[in-house]
């Protein structure tokens, strides 16, 4: 196996007859076991079993294809087992894989080949004990062996997505998760409004984000001149908040339980939008830079630390705090203003103070991070709403 990082290291879909699974926009979620997929935009079902336990997915700008299937309990004694039941049936098909636990569940993941036709293929493959019914699901994501090298963050970004239960929406991924394990903890002081909060994060957070940022803009490109490079964009996003959530849970506990007094104080009768309001102020404060990587983002555990941060990294910073604190957020981003903005489920200190967009069903109070206003004020010439795209958060 390929080693890198600490270790190693859908869409629109055809509409299929099937109870249990719902195939929503890119996203694929299987109610009766628990688990789904947010895919890259643009797989579509070329395949499937009619008792909804095997899918044969393919991409229409990647040569990759994505074969996922479910075994019922008792099938197969572990991920494992199961990992090489599945690669075993293959054409010629070998794998090389190691086993680990990741969300209290046992795991496999490694490399595997087969040959179909006269063509090699390799790529990743990944198996899971399901918490709900002990169902084992077993991934495989492949390409051309001549192109597999081109193909693998991408690879990465599909396999990453894979959520087994509701809180594993909120944690990184399975991939992140096992090329940067949990290490030493270190100490991170963090001055807001006048207060030291002493939090703590993983030694490797900071590069862990960084990994799963670069690997997510390297399907982001992908879509520059495509006509779904607005369900990309969200999906950028959406993916980087969930695996800093999990990072920054901590810090979000220590923030709240330091400031939660002079929330109250700030806003008696809100201290939720008090509590948007000193987040939104603090972020205010952060030394402005671009990241001069192809992301130009700036990993969300380097911005909480004191890196020089940009609207965007900022604003995903706000959601994913409050988030942690309980108060529903969006992140709003607009091509046409090369801005970002986030938006809290908080009522507004006064009518004055109002600016809102929507996402979802909910009309989000918006915070500007890089002008020192307060919450519910955006400029007057970026508040065309047209132009800006939501991005609806877990």
């Amino acid at each position: 196996m390929t080693i890198t990082g600490k270790r190693f290291f859908l869409i629109t879909i055809v509409c299929l007859l099937l109870t249990a699974v719902t195939l929503p926009a890119e996203s694929v979620t299987d109610n009766e076991f628990g688990w789904s997929l947010d895919l890259p935009e643009g797989f579509k079902v070329d395949d499937h079993t009619d008792d909804g336990m095997s899918y044969l997915f393919s991409h229409d700008r990647m040569p990759v294809s994505l074969a996922v299937k479910l075994y019922e309990k008792g099938t197969y004694t572990s991920a494992d087992d199961a990992l090489s039941g599945a690669v075993a049936k293959l054409p010629a098909g070998t794998c090389r894989k190691t086993q680990f636990i990741w969300r209290n569940t046992d795991c496999a993941l490694g490399t595997f080949s087969m040959t179909l036709g006269q063509k090699e293929y390799a790529g990743w493959a990944e198996a899971v004990t399901l918490p709900e019914k002990q169902t084992q699901i077993v991934l495989l994501c492949y390409a051309d062996t001549k192109i597999k090298k081109d193909c693998e963050q991408f690879i990465m970004s599909v396999l990453n997505s894979l959520t087994i239960d509701r809180g594993s929406i909120f944690e990184p991924g399975i991939i992140a998760s096992y090329a940067f394990p949990p290490t030493e903890k270190q100490n991170v002081t963090l001055t807001i409004n006048g207060h030291d909060i002493q939090t703590q994060l993983d030694k490797d957070d900071i590069a862990a984000a960084e990994f799963v940022v670069n690997c997510e803009y390297a399907v982001l490109t992908l879509y520059a001149d495509n006509a779904k490079w607005q369900q990309a964009w969200q999906r950028y996003y959406r993916l980087i908040f969930r695996d800093s959530c999990g990072r920054l849970k901590k810090a979000s506990f220590d923030i709240s339980n330091a400031l939660s007094s002079d929330a109250k104080k700030l806003n008696p009768e809100n201290p939720d939008e008090g509590m948007a309001q000193l987040l939104l102020t603090w972020t205010q404060g952060f030394t402005y830079e671009r990241e001069k990587d192809n992301a130009d983002f700036t990993p969300l555990p380097a911005v909480l630390t004191g890196k020089g941060s940009d609207c965007d990294s900022r604003s995903l910073l706000a959601c994913v705090l409050l988030e942690n604190m309980g108060t529903k957020t969006a992140l709003f981003i607009s091509r046409e203003y090369s801005h970002a903005v986030f938006g809290a489920d908080v009522a507004s200190l006064s009518a004055a103070e109002n600016a809102r967009m929507t996402a979802g069903d909910t009309d989000f109070l918006l915070g500007e991070t890089t002008a020192h206003v307060n919450m519910g004020l955006i400029a007057r010439d970026m508040q065309d709403t047209g132009k800006w795209i939501p991005v609806e958060l877990p």
